[in-house]
């Protein structure tokens, strides 16, 4: 039986658009309700029309982000709260708007299977964000950072502190109660708050350090899961999958032109269903309820054509696949709909210049 597990989503590009998906809204304001601060006072203060502020269609400037975090740091702190904001942020997340996400790590056999949404999460919550899951000897470590160009540890530190709880407090109940961390790592010296943020993770805490990063028995990674739910968890994956592609393929928005928007119709279908890549055109133009030379004429119409999209689609499916080792080079060229293995790494070898096993090696 072929392995029907969802793909990994594209790789996120290089340089991610300067706004970001304020799908964590209903989350800042039950933090800042827990630590007594009025986050509507501080939303408006920075220009932030709290009249359509929907965690579904809203987005929000980096820049108003971290202003936004740092305001509520300081304003807790001055009206003496027991409560630290970045603890309190972290403690208060929830998934209500990535709900598939949700049911994709609470369906997970490992934690290893788990962190598969650990790529997912920044598209859909924080393009910048960039996760490593890495192995060194008995421990595994898993570091943050942010790929812009201030990602200084004066600006970053109430994020990392942040999203190191919503981890350690999903994994947490992933494992039974069971504690993950066995040290943390911060950038960042100690602050007038530290001590708090020593009491909640319990653990040895390098503080001034070169990395953001949790440390844990590496042996955690492979230890079953009682919630596992493989079909549960195989449809949330691939749903998340879809998602997560709409956000990274090239814009075909309101702006677009009837032509752009067409052949990322087309894409999508490929993705969607990548077993159409190897069924031509009639089945393609099936699954679009359209007539084959309604497709073709279409697809001229937009300077596009079916060869050109399916290997377009075939290179970004074939890269994202080769990355997950568990998959074989056969099992990659059969899913892209190649009729053999020589065929698919022709082709792949054209798109990139080395082989499907030269591109493995080098990664590895």
């Amino acid at each position: 039986m072929p392995d029907t597990r969802p793909p990994s989503p594209p790789a996120p590009a290089p340089s991610p658009p300067q706004r970001i998906p304020f799908v964590t809204v209903t989350n800042w304001v039950r933090a800042a309700r827990l630590c007594g601060i009025d986050i509507e006072a501080i939303f408006q203060r920075e220009g932030i029309d709290t009249r359509h502020l929907h965690p579904e269609t809203s987005t929000i400037d980096r820049f108003t982000m971290q202003r936004v975090m740092h305001q509520c740091v300081d304003e807790t702190r001055r009206i003496g709260s027991p409560q630290h904001f970045p603890l309190a942020l972290g403690e208060t997340f929830a998934f209500e708007y990535l709900s598939d996400v949700e049911t994709f790590i609470t369906t997970s056999a490992t934690l290893r299977d788990a962190t598969q949404a650990l790529e997912w999460i920044p598209q859909l919550v924080n393009p910048y964000m960039r996760f490593r899951l890495s192995e060194h000897g008995h421990e595994a470590r898993l570091a943050l950072s942010f790929d812009v160009p201030d990602n200084s540890a004066d600006v970053g530190w109430p994020f990392a502190e942040g999203v190191f709880t919503s981890i350690v407090k999903f994994c947490k109940t992933l494992l039974g109660g069971q504690p993950l961390i066995g040290r943390i790592t911060l950038r960042h010296p100690p602050h007038q708050n530290a001590d708090k943020v020593n009491a909640h993770f319990e653990v040895p805490i390098t503080w001034g350090a070169e990395i953001d990063a949790l440390w844990f028995e590496r042996s955690l990674l492979d230890q079953p899961l009682r919630g596992a739910f493989p079909s549960l968890h195989e449809q949330a994956g691939q749903r998340v999958v879809r998602q997560v592609a709409q956000r990274t393929q090239p814009d075909a928005g309101e702006d677009a032109s009837p032509g752009q928007q067409f052949s990322a119709q087309v894409e999508q279908a490929f993705t969607d269903k990548p077993r159409l890549l190897g069924q031509g055109v009639e089945a393609l133009a099936e699954e679009l309820s359209l007539h084959p030379r309604t497709l073709q004429r279409r697809l001229k119409e937009a300077g596009e054509s079916h060869s050109a999209i399916q290997a377009r689609v075939r290179h970004r499916l074939a890269q994202v696949w080769l990355r997950q080792p568990e998959l074989s080079i056969e099992d990659i060229s059969e899913r892209l709909g190649f009729t053999d293995r020589r065929s698919f790494t022709l082709a792949f070898t054209r798109w990139s210049g080395q082989t499907p096993s030269q591109f493995r090696r080098a990664l590895r």
